[in-house]
């Protein structure tokens, strides 16, 4: 055994077997390493694919992002056409890594279908335009990158949509990788296993790969999760970006509008189509922004051909020169004052249009104000001087004032003669009222507004005037300021003299009057009685032995006396009735004109007179002077009635506003009731329509119509003494109308 083992054949045998044991061992951790060398190359494929989807996802996300900023920063960059070819990059690569798997390669066409969709929706090439080469880009439009901001919403939901169609692809590949992933860590494990123990080499080989597999497998994840963290920050930015434009652009007034233009086959500008359009012209002109988008410029809104716009445009976009343009449109009934921005953008034009309406209208108002207080300053001081009035702002701290140059008129003196303060003032104050002025400011100061002060000052022409000064106290800059007038009533002193006077002579006159009054009721009334008395005496005892001349005369007596007796009562009427202090109380004109029917009923009868009325108001009024009134117009109609024709008389009313009436009288009331009296009468000359309210105006001999020409005065006297108006209309053989105004209750 010693010898077997001491054996030179044994050591050869054991070299060789050691040999082949090494070789053997060797061999199989060779066979061993290369299988974990596929094993780990698979793992890593594996991951070198996902992180290839990964990017070629985030490349997707990037272009529709960028995009969706295109369209509201109007940005002009070929940062999307850069994205797009990295893109096609991205997908041949991931092509040639996936070319042993048949499902995957049918993946990266379907995805090269999707790059090639979403590079027809964008311009993958920037193309400056210029004046003298401007047909030649137009015939390379195709080519040119597409600004989003000018691009519909429809497109961009297309984009959106094709990204979309990705996110589903990368998702069923990267499934299909986590798939060979856990496959290939499998095959890993069992291959692992199979080594021989006994092979330490073949082992700390497989534990070396294992290792630099596990590490490389781990950086590879932690790349991965770092790019997809990456790319989320930034859709997150991106998102949060595009939310805000959107809020930016919703809120603002103003119709942002992208154009493209329409070509002939010439190449020249025959329209421009709208690409998009804010939401606020809805607002502005009233049609619906889906129904813009898309459509023809010059069919939607042919006015601006007209206005100027639409050249304004083509200058634009053929030069690259802004432009602006203003004018007046009509939307939906209405003018607006429009305003127009146009500017150049990538392969059309941008028009910011805002409504500028409100801003002419206070222009307008504005003007108007100016011009209205320019012309209120020249008509103040042609009042100043017309009403002798002067303006005044005195500071009641030092006595400087600031006066008009009518004051300084007042006083006789040219303006700015001297300076006006209160001492130098008070020197035009006549020397009876100085105490007057003296109280002036300390009144103003206790109670905020003075009273009226009245006083005389001595002017440079030696003569008097009497003055009215009026002013409120106020704080200018904390300063104790009376603003107010001070106006000339010199003449209005002297009338009201003049008008005393007049009312003492007036009082004693009216005392005669009352005295003949009371003669004229009781006097002259006396002795007509008498005459009446014995001519009736005589008639009846010596009528049958008159002669009849005689018995004419008598007869002519009694008439003159009648007319003498109804004449001195109608002037008594007349004459009392300002001298009635009946109270005011409702009457209901229905009422009224109800009585006064009974009253006449027997010359209602005799002449076949109709009467007609209906939804007469009530009144505030004296009853038996209204019932006087209603009586005496109803009794001239009747009595100025045509031969054999019927007397008709209708009453109406309505009610008007005081500032409705065009008849001038004194109103004090807001309302009125317009009260009317219609005949079918023989009417009046027009000319005399004023003359009738005249006591003893007559229009016919009292041989033709009785009467005493006094009860159209009475009618117009009851009016007055209700605050009301009447006045007459009428045309002979046409009627006449009597119109009276009373203030509603």
């Amino acid at each position: 055994m010693k010898s077997l083992i001491a054996s030179t054949k044994t050591y050869i045998v054991l070299l060789i077997l050691a040999v082949g044991l090494l070789l053997y061992t060797v061999a199989v951790g060779y066979n061993q390493v290369q299988r974990l060398h596929k094993t780990g190359a698979l793992v890593s494929h594996t991951l070198e694919v996902q992180r290839s989807i990964v990017e070629l996802s985030a490349k997707f996300n990037e272009i529709e992002a960028i995009q969706l900023k295109k369209l509201f920063e109007e940005e002009e960059s070929n940062l999307s056409g850069i994205i797009v070819t990295e893109l096609g990059q991205s997908l041949n690569r991931l092509k040639k890594l996936t070319s042993d798997n048949d499902a995957q390669q049918e993946r990266v066409e379907a995805l090269k279908l999707l790059r090639d969709k979403i590079e027809l929706e964008i311009d993958t090439t920037t193309t400056i335009l210029d004046t003298t080469n401007i047909e030649d880009s137009l015939k390379l439009k195709d080519s040119i990158v597409i600004n989003l901001a000018g691009m519909r919403f429809k497109r961009k939901g297309r984009i959106a949509k094709i990204v979309a169609e990705s996110q589903v692809i990368k998702d069923r590949m990267l499934s299909e990788e986590n798939y060979l992933m856990v496959a290939r860590k499998e095959e890993y494990t069992s291959q692992s296993f199979l080594t021989p123990l006994s092979s330490l080499l073949v082992a700390l080989t497989a534990l070396g790969i294992f290792l630099i597999g596990s590490i490389s497998i781990y950086r590879q994840r932690g790349e991965i999760d770092e790019v997809t963290s990456e790319v989320f920050n930034k859709n997150k930015k991106l998102e949060e970006t595009e939310d805000f434009l959107k809020g930016v652009y919703k809120s603002s007034n103003n119709v942002i509008s992208h154009f493209e233009p329409i070509l002939d086959s010439l190449g020249k500008i025959v329209d421009f189509q709208f690409r998009y359009t804010s939401n606020a012209i809805e607002r502005v002109t009233g049609s619906e922004q889906e129904d813009v988008i898309g459509g023809s410029l010059l069919k939607m809104y042919p006015m601006v051909q007209e206005n100027g716009l639409y050249e304004l445009m083509k200058k634009c976009f053929l030069t690259g020169d802004n432009q602006e343009h203003e004018s007046v449109y009509v939307f939906e009934g209405k003018e607006k004052y429009i305003q127009n921005t146009i500017v150049k953008s990538a392969n059309g034009i941008t028009n910011t249009a805002w409504d500028t309406t409100k801003v002419k209208e206070g222009e307008k108002t504005l003007q108007k104000l100016n011009e209205d207080l320019s012309l209120q300053n020249t008509i103040f001081k042609e009042a100043e001087n017309v009403a002798g009035v002067g303006s005044f702002i005195w500071y009641l701290d030092d006595g400087s004032a600031t006066v008009s140059d009518n004051f300084y008129r007042i006083l006789d003196v040219e303006p700015n003669e001297f300076e006006v303060t209160f001492d130098s003032y008070k020197e035009f104050i006549h020397p009876e009222d100085v105490s007057i002025f003296d109280a002036l400011s300390r009144k103003q100061e206790d109670k905020g507004m003075s009273a009226l002060f009245t006083y005389r000052v001595c002017t440079k022409n030696k003569g008097v005037k009497h003055l009215d000064l009026k002013g409120r106290y106020v704080k200018i800059d904390n300063r104790p300021v009376s603003v107010g007038i001070v106006q000339d009533i010199t003449n209005k002193v002297e009338k009201d003299r003049a008008l005393l006077d007049s009312y003492e002579k007036l009082k004693l006159s009216n005392e005669e009057l009352e005295s003949f009054n009371r003669v004229a009721s009781h006097d002259l009334q006396e002795p007509l009685r008498k005459i009446q008395m014995f001519i009736s005496r005589i008639e009846d005892d010596e009528e049958h032995s008159m002669p009849n001349a005689v018995q004419g005369y008598f007869s002519k007596i009694k008439v003159a006396t009648f007319r003498m007796r109804e004449l001195i009562q109608n002037l008594l009427s007349y004459s009392r009735i300002d001298k009635v202090n009946s109270k005011f109380e409702r009457v209901a004109l229905i009422d009224t004109i109800a009585k006064v029917e009974e009253e006449l009923s027997q010359l209602i009868k005799d002449t076949a007179t109709t009467i007609s009325y209906n939804n007469l108001p009530v009144i505030n009024g004296i009853p038996f002077k209204i019932e006087q009134l209603v009586t005496n117009l109803i009794s001239n109609s009747i009595k100025y009635r045509k031969d054999n024709i019927s007397p008709e008389v209708t009453i109406s009313s309505v009610r008007l506003r005081g500032s409705e009436i065009e008849e001038t009288f004194i109103k004090n009331s807001e309302y009125y009731y317009k009260i009317s009296f219609r005949d079918n009468g023989i009417g009046f000359d027009p000319e005399f329509a004023s003359n009738i309210f005249e006591v003893f105006q007559r229009l016919h001999s009292k041989t033709e119509y009785s009467g005493t020409g006094i009860g159209l005065s009475i009618c117009k006297k009851i009016v007055e003494k209700h605050n009301g108006y009447i006045y007459a209309i009428g045309e002979k053989e046409k009627g006449s109308i009597f119109i009276i105004y009373l203030p509603t209750v």
